[in-house]
């Protein structure tokens, strides 16, 4: 390895080139990354060269050695390595920013795979972002988006997303896209066609920059906006699912400010193709709850309930209505009619009116109706009656019950009362609180806290806003650990080895991507399997696990579990062992001594659990030793005939010259085992 850091660092530049490309080679594995860490002190670390070498004019050797550190931070300990040291991560970042417009194709896609992989990290994004380059650095990345070569384009892509992502990329983001080329670039890929992943890449990349107030408002006053539009509605009308999943999750985004709903609704084509992924058989939960989603937010104002009406006095009465807050955002404008005469116009839930001279209260024929900027205009109320037909013998719901709970929603449904008046719409309260009006037999009440008693109640309401009495259940809520991973269980496989099982999250909190454990606070697995066998621990040792569920709405950590790992136990065979027992035996025995064993354990079979054996050394040595028991081994055991014999009896004993019995050596029955407790890895 000290060769291979000396060629690194020689003037000869095609053996420059040659050693960075057998690091690139070395650092594609991460336990080599671990061991050459360990390796690297002051000088001899290889980064140090690597970042050195970029800076050179020879096409060759930086081709190589933007491949090698793009292989270095692909893992998780190669970036933290390369982060330690913020003088080599300052000089890579100035280097990756000027090759990101190399003539050559594979370095700029090395360097933009550099930044896209280290924007994995969020340590990582936030000193990019904070960096004297960072403004160059993200004008290449921008360039880079219309780069011919695919893998560079999505590479930068997918950095360029990450980064928008960050807090502190938004007056950078502002700065750096005056002229709007960046959402242009973007909509650029996502309507290229040149692959499933690069339209997925593209359509995260929008997604992120809308995620943030200025970056939406930038999208939204963008030219290439209907473009967007197009290629989304093409997006979702493709047979790939995940393709589907990544446009309606960009759609989810737009929608999610009134804005975008409004440019949405205008389109008309993306709304009818939501409405026909809602209702397919083939679309999954996943796909499926992203388009529940969007349309909740596109759809249109209903009809409200009727009007109450409270008098006053003989020259004045009260109108109220129930306020209207759409799921799209969009501030609701209420009319109020007599008849077809306008008696209010505006954004208040209840005015004081005079009695007109020409008509009393009960004459009164009052609607209202709502509207919105966007020119959605809901149906007419019912009309009021007049206040002394007012049916009052309307029956709360019958059945109330929770059909579906999570841990921050429940789900309500109800029968329809018998007899009476028919409801016109029905209350939901929230523990003596209304939270929506719904005219179906079921609702969502959302906003709740996991792990939580409520309780849930509804009324029915008649025309005329008469009120039923309230049905009542009571909900405790899902814990967040629902979310996570379950049944986290660690299984100790011997000294070095763990093996480590776990369960799907019971509710997955949304899209589920992958799983991530933890041992010890590393991350040693990421992937969608839910078994992984953690090997060369260190024997005897506590390691605690957590597995973390990614998800399209974040991340749920598991319950942490500790186990250790086995001991090691070794009774030596060695030369000392016959030596001592030889020496033993040649001694005069004592007077009184107690019999003991040399007990043979031998090993469990390491074939059976399908690793190889240990040294066969002290096997040998054991079976040497087996074999000669009886010639090295005959110890004479004494004991007391009497175990109440008190030491004047044992010297008179003596005195008459009357030994203690003694077993004899000729005592062939005892069984001398030699004990080699090894324990199985």
């Amino acid at each position: 390895m000290d060769a291979l850091q000396k060629i690194l660092k020689s003037p000869d530049s095609r053996l420059s080139s040659a050693a960075a490309c057998i690091f690139g080679v070395l650092l594609e594995n991460e336990p080599m990354v671990t061991k050459l860490q360990k390796w690297a002190e002051g000088d001899n670390n290889p980064i140090c060269a690597l970042g050195q070498i970029l800076t050179k004019n020879d096409p060759d050797i930086v081709m190589n050695a933007t491949g090698a550190i793009a292989s270095l931070v692909e893992t998780v300990s190669g970036r933290q390595w390369l982060l330690q040291s913020q003088a080599v991560f300052n000089q890579v970042l100035e280097s990756v920013s000027i090759h990101l417009e190399n003539e050559k194709e594979n370095t700029a896609n090395s360097a933009a795979l550099i930044l896209a992989q280290l924007s994995l990290c969020e340590e990582a994004c936030q000193k990019i972002l904070s960096h004297p380059s960072a403004s160059k650095t993200f004008r290449c990345l921008a360039k880079c988006l219309l780069c011919s070569h695919k893998d560079t384009a999505m590479n930068a892509a997918f950095a360029v997303g990450r980064l928008c992502g960050s807090g502190q990329a938004k007056n950078l983001i502002l700065r750096e896209t005056e002229e709007q080329q960046l959402v242009y670039r973007l909509q650029s890929l996502l309507s290229s066609g040149t692959g499933v992943e690069m339209c997925q890449t593209a359509c995260f990349a929008l997604s992120c920059l809308a995620k943030d107030e200025d970056g939406h408002a930038l999208l939204m006053e963008s030219t290439c906006i209907s473009a967007v539009l197009d290629a989304l509605l093409q997006l979702l009308q493709s047979t790939e699912p995940d393709t589907v999943w990544f446009a309606a999750m960009m759609l989810r985004v737009l929608v999610s400010r009134p804005s975008g709903v409004v440019l949405v609704r205008m389109h008309g084509a993306l709304h009818e193709q939501l409405k026909v992924l809602s209702v397919l058989s083939t679309t999954g939960p996943e796909l499926q709850e992203e388009v529940n989603m969007c349309l909740s937010k596109l759809e249109r104002l209903a009809k409200p309930p009727p009007v109450t009406v409270t008098i006053l006095s003989s020259t004045a009465y009260t109108v109220s209505w129930v306020r209207c807050d759409p799921e799209s955002g969009l501030e609701v404008i209420y009319s109020l009619f007599d008849s077809d005469l306008m008696l209010y116009h505006g954004h208040l839930c209840q005015v004081t009116l005079p009695v007109s001279t020409n008509r009393s209260v009960d004459s009164l024929s009052l609607r209202l109706n709502l509207s919105t900027s966007d020119g959605d205009v809901s149906p007419f109320s019912d009309p009021v009656v007049t206040l002394e037909t007012l049916d009052t013998t309307i029956k709360c719901p019958q059945e109330l019950c929770v059909i579906g709970c999570t841990a921050t929603h429940a789900h309500l449904r109800w029968v329809e009362p018998e007899g009476g008046v028919k409801p016109k719409s029905y209350q939901i309260y929230c523990n003596g609180t209304m939270v929506k009006t719904t005219t179906l037999l079921g609702a969502v009440v959302s906003g709740l806290s996991p792990g939580t008693n409520y309780v849930l109640s509804a009324r029915s309401l008649c025309p005329g806003y008469a009120a039923s009495a309230r049905a009542v259940t009571k909900v405790k809520t899902a814990d967040d650990q629902d979310h996570a991973p379950s049944a986290l269980t660690l299984v100790v496989l011997g000294r070095h080895e763990l093996q480590i099982n776990w369960r799907a999250p019971a509710v997955p909190l949304g899209r589920l991507f992958k799983y991530e454990l933890s041992v010890n606070g590393c991350v040693a697995y990421v992937g969608t399997e839910r078994v992984y066998t953690a090997r060369r621990l260190s024997a005897n040792t506590a390691y605690t696990c957590i597995v973390t569920a990614v998800t399209s709405r974040g991340r749920c950590h598991s319950r942490p579990v500790t186990k250790k790992t086995a001991r090691d136990e070794y009774l030596p065979l060695n030369r000392n062992l016959s030596s001592a027992i030889t020496s033993k035996s040649s001694t005069s025995p004592p007077t009184i001594h107690k019999t003991s064993e040399v007990t043979r354990m031998t090993t469990n079979s390491q074939t059976t659990l399908g690793h190889k054996p240990h040294s066969t050394r002290s096997q040998h040595k054991a079976h040497e030793f087996r074999k000669d028991k009886h010639r090295l081994l005959q110890p004479v055991s004494f004991h007391l005939s009497n175990p109440e014999q008190t030491k004047e009896q044992i010297r008179a004993q003596k005195d008459r010259n009357k030994p203690i019995s003694k077993v004899p050596n000729q005592q062939k029955g005892r069984q001398y085992r030699v004990s080699t407790h090894t324990k199985v890895p």
